[in-house]
């Protein structure tokens, strides 16, 4: 372990300090797109012996030996061109230059999958990405409701799944990564991410990676990764200002209704201003939302401001620095659990504060992240991201929490001119918490890591490496180095062919190893014995694009198995002593020992024109089978030994084999179609029955009324969602979004029947 440890410092500094180049002449300038004059970054700039890569305010600079040298640009979606130069001694040409994009098939970039601007149809490994118009169409007031919207994505109740990696865990850990500009954004205590803290009104782009992704991003990432990307200043300042009113509707079932003529309603809106000021870009956003919600006890009240700033040097090329901030300040009140299914909108235990499930929360949110970046002549990247994130929380009953997280990454990348990229770095992480709920507890984490890109012809080739190091309080955990590696080969024009194996691991949060709370008659259990958990998953997979007229598209189709151990989930049993209330029975997280998921993906996506319509479709199905190995073998055991059970008990006992609050079959639908100032778009998500939940929800006891609904709503869940828009004007859009457009009545989890139909109107300006 301490040769490949030291091997790894060793390839780390080497490539650091391998910077050598000849200065005899210099070519430098910016390149910008030919149409929309915006400065474009990560252009391929070189000749047949040296290159470089443009920097993030899209200029370059290459040393050439003197002579006639031609140099060639070259960028994704952008036609490459051709420039022959003569280079003296000691001599600095400037040369600009414009590239005009080509719309041969749709070509969107992504960042996540390689640490560097890639072709999503050549990534190793499945990637969705979101665009700032989707969460607008679609009026997503928080990014979990957009992500939601992606196949093969669930979010249970603000927790994410991927591919039915995670079930539903009460609010602690997260095998699915959260990311703002590559920075993690889950908490330091519960491991959890606070989707409301998100800025959903200063948007790049979301990409969202399906699998193992700890080599680069290391504990959490053992599912997958959600990287929200924000955007920067153009050359032209914009100001966009949103703000929306939704009433909710009365339930099909009228015993749902308490609020009498009182509708339950919500509010809010947004706003976000982008400038360049000479060397310096500047973004400044701000997001409020109330709402009186359909549940009783249930409201939110919060509001935030973020401002992101970054500083070009003017006379260092390719150096800039920054200083992003984001803070939320929320009052809420949470509903849990239902009474019973006739009482489905009111909590278990009523609105009494002696008996009540409500959980009312005053919680603060705040996070400061400097960061540097490097780009020298010869195309080299350095990289250093801060964060200080603090999540504070005032809770009713021994509730509250106080934590901070500090983390720091320096990232190198170094880009060989025969198609070899080098991505190496290191993490450092330190916690501390304070809390009523988990105790005073404080830990780090460090790690190395190292990723190698090579491009051969049609042929990419990946491989990386990890290795982690892990403290809390007085235990330590090491990681076994975790591994990666895959290919995508181009067949044709526009079809690729990829294959990926990929390990991670997650050390369990702070709330999964101590957390101890009781809501209602429900109790949870610490479990300071819990360890980490390990797996790996791999994927083989084939993205074909496609053009019809100006519409360009691709059909992405992916076979995938994950593999874990050691896996951990809440498990219900009689964790606490006879005296304790309820005998002692609750939930606490403990380690399965194995557990596999296999299944498949069709992913459809399109966007352009037909005739004079613009039209963008996005649409997916995800089949999973998840299976808890050890009950499965345990299960088969009984089954073996009573030949005389009946077909509908076998059945039964292979549901407990099923990982539990999974979906099997999930689907999603996206359509929007523009003409002129008119557009509509029509959503649509089917999610299967959950066959395996907690069997103590199915006691009638303990939560009345979740085994007969569940037994009466066997069947799956389809939303529809409709919106209509005009464009007044050159700034202003006016929107009628209708969620839940039958008004049907569905779960995510057991006890929690989700919103009726509602309304929304919505306003958007730009200018």
């Amino acid at each position: 372990m301490n040769r490949i440890f030291t091997i790894l410092v060793s390839l780390f500094f080497l490539f650091h300090f391998c910077n050598c180049y000849a200065q005899n002449g210099v070519v430098t300038g910016r390149i910008t797109d030919a149409s929309t004059d915006e400065v474009l970054m990560g252009v391929t700039v070189g000749t047949g012996s040296s290159g470089t890569m443009t920097n993030d305010a899209g200029l370059y600079s290459l040393s050439l030996a003197s002579g006639i040298q031609t140099l060639k640009f070259s960028f994704i979606g952008y036609t490459a061109i051709e420039k022959q130069i003569t280079i003296k001694p000691e001599d600095t040409i400037y040369l600009n230059i414009e590239l005009n994009s080509t719309a041969q098939q749709l070509g969107t970039v992504v960042v996540s999958g390689s640490r560097f601007e890639k072709k999503i149809s050549e990534e190793i490994v499945s990637m969705q990405v979101i665009k700032p118009s989707f969460i607008e169409n679609t009026n997503s007031i928080s990014m979990d409701e957009a992500v939601n919207r992606t196949p093969g994505v669930n979010i249970i109740d603000g927790q994410a799944n991927i591919r039915g990696g995670s079930g539903y865990s009460y609010g602690a850990g997260s095998r699915v990564l959260v990311l703002v500009d590559d920075v993690p954004q889950l908490a330091a205590d519960a491991g959890d991410v606070k989707w409301e803290f998100l800025p959903v009104e200063n948007l790049d782009q979301v990409e969202i990676i399906k699998g193992a992704s700890s080599t680069l991003y290391g504990s959490s990432a053992l599912n997958g990764v959600i990287n929200v990307r924000t955007a920067y200043p153009t050359s032209v300042p914009k100001t966009q200002i949103n703000f929306y009113q939704g009433v909710y509707q009365n339930p099909q079932r009228q015993e749902l209704v308490w609020w009498g003529n009182h509708q339950p309603y919500y509010t809010g809106g947004y706003f976000n201003h982008s400038q360049k000021f000479g060397q310096l870009d500047f973004v400044t956003g701000g997001n409020i939302f109330n709402e009186s919600s359909f549940r009783q006890g249930e409201y939110t009240e919060r509001g935030r401001f973020n401002i992101n700033t970054r500083y070009r040097f003017r006379h260092v090329d390719g150096l800039s620095m920054g200083l992003n901030m984001n803070s939320l300040l929320a009052h809420t009140g949470a509903f849990f659990v239902w009474m019973n299914d006739s009482l489905g909108y009111q909590p278990f235990g009523g609105m009494d504060s002696a008996t009540t499930s409500i959980v009312e929360n005053n919680y603060t949110r705040f996070n400061l992240d400097p960061f540097i970046t490097y780009y020298n002549k010869n195309g080299n990247r350095h990289a250093f991201h801060g964060r200080y994130y603090q999540t504070k929380t005032q809770s009713t009953g021994e509730r509250s929490t106080n934590a901070q997280l500090f983390y720091g990454e320096y990232q190198f990348q170094k880009f060989f001119k025969f198609g070899l990229n080098i991505t190496t770095g290191a993490v450092a992480t330190y916690s501390k918490i304070d809390a009523a709920l988990y105790g005073i507890h404080d830990a780090n984490n460090e790690a190395i890591f190292l990723q190698l890109d090579q491009k051969i012809g049609n042929l990419s080739v990946v491989g990386g490496v990890r290795y982690e190091m892990f403290r809390l309080d007085t235990m330590h955990e090491n990681s076994k180095p975790v591994f990666r590696a895959g290919a995508n080969y181009k067949i044709s024009k526009a079809t690729y062919l990829r294959a990926s194996y990929g390990q991670g691991f997650r050390y369990p949060s702070i709330a999964e190893k101590f957390v101890k709370t009781a809501i209602g008659s429900l109790y949870v259990y610490p479990n300071p014995d819990v360890t980490g958990e390990t797996g790996w998953s791999a994927e083989f997979g084939i993205n074909q694009g496609f053009k019809i007229s100006k519409w360009l598209g691709y059909i992405d189709l992916a076979a995938f198995t994950n593999r874990y151990h050691d896996f951990i989930e809440f498990s219900f049993g009689q964790w606490g002593k006879p005296s304790d209330p309820f005998l002692g029975i609750g939930f606490k997280s403990i380690n399965l020992e194995d557990a596999i998921i296999n299944g498949g993906e069709a992913v459809v996506m399109g966007t352009g024109k037909i005739g004079k319509v613009n039209i963008n479709l996005v649409m997916g199905y995800t089949y999973i089978m998840p299976v808890d190995v050890n009950e499965t073998h345990y299960q088969d055991s009984i089954i073996s030994v009573h030949p005389e059970l009946t077909s509908e008990q076998i059945d039964s006992m292979h549901m407990l084999g099923i990982l539990k609050y999974r979906y099997q079959h999930n689907a999603k639908f996206d359509l929007d179609v523009s003409y002129k100032n008119f557009s509509t778009g029509v959503d649509v998500r089917y999610n299967s029955f959950m066959v395996n939940i907690d069997q103590i929800f199915n006691v009638e006891a303990i939560l009345p009324g979740v085994k007969s609904y569940r037994q009466e709503h066997h069947t799956g869940d389809y939303i529809i969602d409709y919106r209509i828009s005009m464009q007044i004007n050159k700034y202003t859009k006016l929107s009628l979004i209708t969620k839940n457009l039958l008004n049907r009545e569905y779960t995510e989890r057991p006890a929690l029947i989700e919103m009726p139909r509602n309304f929304s109107l919505q306003v958007a300006v730009k200018f």
